[in-house]
């Protein structure tokens, strides 16, 4: 079975789908092509998504990505995080924490990571990039 990890603007769009506010962009498509998938998610990005939450503990907070597992922050992504955050750093070309520790998490997990944040995560050496917005 395929295994994808998601960001969160995968999950913003699909809330935003699910509820039908503003235009569909691809989130809902993406799964139902990728329909025998299983769907992970980086612990930062369950962060960054209960954030935009008043209540991060509500049912409607939670109500889908309970139903994801979790890739937690190990210790071999703790030491990526730190040789790509170096790396990027002395090119110049450093992106932001949290999506430093989401890439690297899903890179050592050994999974793809669906985002439409391609050109930040595509720096990251690995990394196995899917833009869901694209199909």
């Amino acid at each position: 079975m395929n295994r994808i990890a998601l960001d969160t603007t995968f999950l913003i769009d699909l809330q935003n789908e699910r509820r039908k506010r503003g235009v569909a962009r691809g989130a809902l498509d993406f799964l139902r092509k990728h329909a025998a998938t299983a769907f992970f998610l980086p612990v930062i990005a369950r962060g960054e998504y209960l954030e935009g939450f008043p209540d991060p503990e509500s049912v409607e907070a939670r109500d889908w990505i309970d139903l994801l597992e979790t890739i937690e922050v190990s210790q071999e992504a703790a030491t990526e995080y730190a040789k790509v955050t170096r790396k990027l750093r002395l090119e110049g070309r450093l992106i932001g924490g949290n999506d430093l520790w989401i890439g690297c998490a899903a890179k050592v997990a050994g999974m793809p990571l669906a985002t439409a944040n391609t050109g930040e995560f595509g720096r990251i050496p690995g990394l196995k990039v899917i833009d869901y917005r694209k199909g």
